[in-house]
């Protein structure tokens, strides 16, 4: 063999080396950014930061110009924890299916879809989308049934190819599905210990422990705070003459019109049996006894239904207590909680003794307030 043949040999030898470095360092960079993100993935313990992170940081971390979400809830467990959640544009990027059938257009074997989508795929995957000349939609499986679909969409034709094998792509997938089912998992337990399931408010327990964290933040910023006790009239009669199914009817109707009339910063709780309480931060006595006579007429107007459809009205006695945590020197804030609710909860009792259906205040035990108003309650 010649000099030249060897030096050139040599060359493409070089060449070959260097290429293979490349190609190894840019695996490496792959594999290391993929851990980097699973690593995200299961740090996550809310179902609205998981979406997120796969919604709006995969596609600028992966750089991709589309990623879309399918979610199999037929029982609307993930849509219940993201009542509030708004996700990112364009529209659909997040989708919920109650029954299999897009998932098995998709999915016809449960495996892997890379390449170039064809219009069906387009218009199933990437609604809206048409820039997308290549796509990966990854399946989402859990005990052995497939629970979502993530679609990753890109205007590089070459980004995603049959010809090759995509193993990181699929084990990134099966750490999303476990976290989305972790996540569920974690947050109804959550709202479980706090949530009142009948009437999808606060229980007693989480509202004792929202008081004291409301009285300590009252006391930090010197503004007052404000609770009311709603007691449902003749709420007994309603389980006598309709039956106990009516009566949670109507403990749900209540929950739910009292969620709606809340400020942002209020909390609303069932505290016990037919009676509710609601925290008014930043709410002082002239302010919270007006909310409380506007949300009595405003409840006088609700029409309830019988559990066999049944129509019939209700009121409610309504009982205010205000505190000023700034002005208390010795008292705990359990102490300053155990107060206000004792005398919310006596104002209640005095609105049922002078005739039901009305508003009564009854100032917090010890209580230093800056100001007396002049009080005109019902």
């Amino acid at each position: 063999m010649s000099k030249h043949s060897l030096e050139r040999e040599n060359r493409e030898l070089k060449r070959s080396l260097r290429l293979l470095a490349s190609k190894v360092e840019r695996n490496e960079a792959i594999v290391k950014s993929f851990f980097e993100m699973e690593i995200r993935l299961l740090s996550c313990t809310q179902l609205s930061e998981l979406l997120d992170l796969i919604l709006i940081e995969f596609r600028e971390y992966f750089r991709l110009d589309a990623v879309n979400l399918v979610l199999f809830d037929p029982e609307q467990a993930a849509r219940t924890l993201l009542e509030d959640y708004v996700p990112p544009p364009p529209a659909n990027t997040l989708r919920f299916v109650e029954n299999q059938r897009l998932l098995n257009t998709l999915y016809t074997d449960k495996k892997l879809v890379v390449g170039e989508p064809d219009d069906s795929i387009k218009e199933t995957a990437f609604p809206g989308s048409h820039y997308i000349l290549s796509c990966a939609l990854l399946p989402l499986e859990r005990h052995n049934c497939i629970i979502g679909s993530l679609h990753l969409g890109s205007g590089d034709p070459t980004r995603y190819s049959n010809a090759l094998m995509y193993d990181y792509i699929k084990h990134l997938a099966s750490v999303i599905s476990i976290c989305i089912e972790n996540c569920i998992n974690y947050e109804n337990m959550k709202r479980m210990s706090i949530i009142d399931m009948l009437t999808r408010v606060n229980n007693r327990r989480s509202f004792e422990i929202e008081i004291q964290r409301e009285i300590s933040r009252a006391s930090r910023s010197e503004y007052p705070l404000s609770c009311l006790f709603l007691d449902l009239d003749y709420f007994k009669l309603v389980n006598d003459k309709y039956g106990h199914l009516s009566g949670d009817r109507v403990l749900r109707t209540v929950g739910g019109f009292l969620k709606q009339q809340q400020r942002k910063s209020d909390v609303v709780a069932r505290y016990g049996g037919e009676e509710f309480s609601i925290l008014l931060p930043n709410c002082d006595e002239l302010q919270s006894v007006q909310l409380a006579d506007n949300l009595r007429e405003k409840f006088n107007a609700l029409i309830f239904r019988s559990d066999k459809g049944e129509p019939f009205r209700m009121t409610t006695s309504i009982g205010v207590s205000t505190c000023y945590p700034a002005t208390y020197t010795r008292d705990t804030f359990e102490r300053l909680a155990y107060n206000l609710i004792s005398a919310a909860d006596k104002a209640v009792y005095h609105s049922k003794a002078a005739g039901r259906d009305q508003v009564q205040f009854v100032a917090t035990s010890g209580s230093e307030n800056p100001v007396k108003p002049n009080l005109e309650v019902v």
